[in-house]
């Protein structure tokens, strides 16, 4: 696997029988993204593995794991209902301030705060974008394993 490689192996373990453990001193390093289309593509991949963990490893999906699929839908219903019903646009602009505000007082600073409420959506959009994508062609149409953004993803 390409993405949840990780999750993968974890659920390797623990399905031979031995047990999985936390090291909270112990630090893993991942390549950050250096800019926000890159992540989206980050995202989008991590909610497609998702659905492919899924059916490599039945009961690893959980209700958290389909929260940002949620959170889309949520968000597109929003903006269409809007046309009937403006006040709608008041729940993601809520949502913004609560990222705003919550980055204002962990970073001290409005260029971090504005750029969380980028890198929140984008986290949420593309990884509830990949998963959506994901159960449609593997789980609704049962299409073999797929990736996205896989040409020069490391660039």
């Amino acid at each position: 696997m390409r993405f949840g490689e990780d999750v993968d192996l974890s659920l390797r373990i623990v399905e031979l029988g031995f047990s999985t453990r936390l090291f909270p001193n112990a630090y893993v390093f991942h390549k950050r993204r250096t800019d926000f289309r890159k992540f989206f593509r980050q995202v989008y991949n991590s909610g497609i593995a998702r659905i492919n963990l899924h059916l490599l490893h039945k009961g690893s999906l959980k209700l958290v794991h389909t929260l940002p699929s949620l959170f889309v839908i949520a968000m597109i219903l929003c903006v269409l209902l809007a046309i009937r019903f403006p006040l709608l646009l008041l729940l993601p602009a809520l949502y913004c301030l609560a990222v705003f505000t919550d980055s204002i007082l962990i970073n001290r600073s409005i260029k971090v705060a504005f750029l969380s409420i980028s890198a929140a959506w984008t986290q949420l959009f593309g990884y509830g974008l990949g998963f959506l994508s994901a159960v449609w062609k593997r789980l609704i149409l049962g299409r073999g394993d797929f990736k996205a953004f896989e040409k020069n993803f490391y660039k």
